[in-house]
């Protein structure tokens, strides 16, 4: 039993529904719903109903709430007393961050948001330190600006919250001199037999590679991996292989980009492990979101 888990009993129950607590929570209704089911398997017995108006709780749900409470209330109050003793400290901020952040004109602005926020600690984490959602799984960044390695991913994994920032069209992006450059487009099937370039195995990237080989029934003749996107833009500008990416990224790194058809397109994603309990990374989101509708609408 973790102290979330009450949390999401202890709010739905008042809520008397599952969609409402989610919202006050600021996490999505499949991660309370999990949760609170797993609690379920746990305790051995059901703690709600469903009924014509609404979500119940039942004989021992009731029971189990009013002995949890006070360890609820118990939390919130530590909670409130740690952060009121360290308000001259300044607060840990960890962002993971992948290319597409900087091919979309995003780090600038997000390095004066936090110029007007003093009293948070940022650190810039770059995709050359791997997968982004194991460690907001291990709680070593807070939030992760990336791709997901598929646009259902998070359906089997209820522990994350992520919204789409910027959706661009997915080109293969190639050296400026490859015969393919001049093409009008080129489709999965042309990528057969190809030598394709991607992060290292267990990052976003090459797991969406992936993928998309399974998916397609791509047979690759090699791939080149490395944690350093210079390295992998330097193979692609040399002619050595490609890579999958969106027109941006091909004009930031100045290499060649042909559509994918049919069309196919990615986004980049803002991620966060729990929920949205900190007040800063609420305030994060809401200023990428908004950042993102004028870049969403440049593309």
């Amino acid at each position: 039993m973790t102290i979330s888990q009450v949390i999401y009993v202890l709010e739905a129950a008042d809520c008397k529904s599952i969609s409402l607590a989610a919202e006050r929570l600021y996490i999505s209704q499949s991660a309370i719903s999990q949760q609170i089911l797993r609690l379920e398997r746990e305790l051995g017995y059901s703690l709600f109903s469903r009924t014509v108006r609404g979500l119940e709780l039942t004989e021992a749900g009731a029971r189990f709430c009013e002995e949890a409470r006070p360890a609820a209330e118990a939390w919130n109050t530590l909670c409130r007393n740690v952060q009121a003793d360290n308000t001259q400290l300044k607060k840990p901020f960890r962002i993971g961050m992948g290319s597409r952040v900087y091919s979309n004109g995003l780090f600038p602005e997000i390095v004066d948001f936090f110029d007007k926020r003093p009293e948070i600690e940022v650190s810039f984490i770059t995709d050359a330190c791997g997968d982004f959602l194991i460690a907001l799984r291990q709680q070593s960044i807070d939030v992760a600006l990336d791709i997901l390695p598929s646009d259902n991913y998070l359906d089997a994994h209820s522990e994350f919250y992520s919204c789409p920032l910027i959706c661009e069209r997915q080109c293969v992006l190639m050296a400026e001199s490859d015969p393919r450059a001049k093409l009008p487009g080129i489709s999965f099937e042309q990528l057969q037999g190809s030598t394709m370039i991607s992060g290292l195995e267990n990052t976003s990237e090459a797991r969406a590679l992936r993928e998309i080989c399974r998916r397609h029934g791509i047979t690759l003749d090699r791939v080149y991996r490395s944690d350093g996107i210079g390295t992998i833009m330097n193979l692609v500008r040399n002619g050595r292989g490609l890579i999958l990416g969106p027109k941006s990224f091909a004009e930031y790194y100045h290499v060649a980009a042909v559509p994918l058809v049919p069309e196919s397109s990615s986004s980049l994603h803002f991620i966060c492990a729990g929920g949205l309990h900190r007040k800063e990374i609420r305030e994060f989101r809401d200023f990428l979101i908004e950042l993102c509708k004028d870049k969403n609408g440049s593309l």
